[in-house]
């Protein structure tokens, strides 16, 4: 396992280093060898995402779904694409079963927020960025979005 951690942390610094094609192939050479690390399904979608290979992405996200239904970042991530191609209620029940999954992590709560900030629902939008704030409180795009919401309502002082 130990060996698999650090070809993950190697995938991850290809992503992360913007080598995308690269960080694909290892990914799917790592995929052959480890079937069943969902892990490594929420990253390739990842890197396709990045490579506008939306379609793959989200067959991808979904084979990842079918080794864990429970994998909470790959509902997360399925709604990102999902917001970015403009079908809303598709982002929103993936953002919501991400948080169901797993309400420890900001990022859907944060997702779900600027969902409800592109489609005009202030009050719910302001309501997903201060749970974004309470479980990550150390993360100052979650107050600058809150702040971006105060502003589209009027309230200058918030």
């Amino acid at each position: 396992m130990k060996n698999l951690e650090k070809k993950i942390q190697f995938l991850l610094n290809l992503y992360k280093e913007k080598k995308l094609p690269k960080a694909e192939s290892l990914n799917k050479e790592l995929l052959k060898e480890y079937p069943n690390v969902v892990i490594l399904y929420n990253i390739l979608g990842l890197i396709l995402t990045d490579q506008e290979k939306t379609n793959e992405a989200i067959a991808c996200y979904e084979n990842g779904l079918k080794i864990n239904p429970n994998y909470s970042m790959i509902y997360n991530n399925l709604g990102g694409i999902y917001q970015n191609k403009e079908e809303y209620n598709l982002a929103e029940k993936y953002y919501k079963k991400s948080i169901n999954l797993d309400s420890k992590i900001a990022e859907p709560q944060n997702n779900l927020g600027n969902l409800y900030l592109k489609i005009n629902k202030y009050s719910e939008a302001v309501t997903c960025y201060e749970k974004a704030i309470k479980i990550n409180p150390r993360f100052p795009i979650f107050y600058y979005n809150l702040g971006v919401v105060y502003k589209n309502i009027g309230k200058i002082d918030e």
